[in-house]
C-alpha cells in the first residue's frame, strides 16, 4: 500500500505555517522572498478600509500559508453572498489552505494566467485584489500583464493591495512598481512601514 503524503492526507495535522514557510524560503529564496509568513499587523494594514457588498469577491494572489486569508475571511463572513478566490503556485500551500478553509476556493495556478482564471469564473466579481507575490523581483512583463488584468477586472473604486519590504526602498525595481501603480490607477499611496513584521514592510495601496 502506497504511503500518503501529509499534504494529501485529510486526517493528518497540517504543518505549522512558520516552519513550512521557512523551508520553502530555503528551497527558493527568490520565489518566497521572506523567511517567515507575514504578521497579523501587516495583514491588518493590507485589508484596512476594504468594504465588501453582497456579490463582491476578493481575489488573493500568492496567499502562501494564509496570514492575509485569515483577515479576508473575516470580511467574507460579515457579508453574505461575498466570494473569494486564492491563487498560489505552491501545491503544499494550497493543500494547507484548503484544509483550513474548505468552503472557499483555492487553485494551484500561476498568477500570470489570471486573465484565464477570471474568464473561467464569469460570475466572480472582484472588488479587491490582495497580493502577497514578490512583484518587485518578478519579470516586469509578467507584472505589467498581471496589473492590466487586475485593473480591467475591478469596478470603479475597486482596490489593489500589495506590499514591499522596507529594505527594498532603494531598489530601482521598487520605484518602477510604484510608478507603474501610480500611472495605472486613479489613486495610489504608500502606507507604513509596518515595523511589527519580519522584515518591516510598506503597503502599496491602489484604487481604480
Amino acid at each position: 500500500m502506497a504511503a500518503t503524503s501529509p499534504a494529501s492526507d485529510p486526517t493528518s495535522a497540517p504543518p505549522a505555517p512558520g516552519p513550512l514557510f521557512l523551508r520553502k524560503f530555503l528551497r527558493d529564496p527568490g520565489g518566497i522572498a521572506s523567511v517567515w509568513p507575514s504578521s497579523r499587523h501587516l495583514a491588518r494594514a493590507m485589508l484596512a478600509g476594504i468594504r465588501l457588498q453582497p456579490g463582491d469577491a476578493v481575489v488573493e494572489l500568492g496567499p502562501g500559508t494564509g496570514p492575509f486569508t485569515e483577515r479576508i475571511r473575516g470580511l467574507l463572513d460579515a457579508v453574505p453572498g461575498s466570494a473569494y478566490l486564492g491563487v498560489d503556485l505552491d501545491e503544499e500551500f494550497v493543500a494547507l489552505l484548503r484544509r483550513r478553509h474548505p468552503d472557499i476556493e483555492f487553485v494551484v495556478a500561476d498568477a500570470g494566467n489570471l486573465d484565464q482564471l477570471l474568464a473561467d469564473r464569469p460570475r466572480l466579481r472582484p472588488a479587491a485584489f490582495v497580493s502577497g507575490l514578490p512583484l518587485v523581483s518578478m519579470d516586469r512583463e509578467v507584472v505589467q500583464r498581471l496589473l492590466r488584468t487586475v485593473h480591467s477586472a475591478l469596478p470603479p473604486g475597486g482596490v489593489f493591495r500589495t506590499f514591499s519590504y522596507a529594505h527594498t526602498v532603494l531598489n530601482p525595481a521598487s520605484w518602477w512598481l510604484r510608478n507603474l501603480l501610480r500611472a495605472r490607477f486613479t489613486e495610489f499611496r504608500v502606507r507604513g512601514p509596518i515595523w511589527r513584521n519580519v522584515p518591516p514592510a510598506l503597503v502599496f495601496d491602489a484604487t481604480k
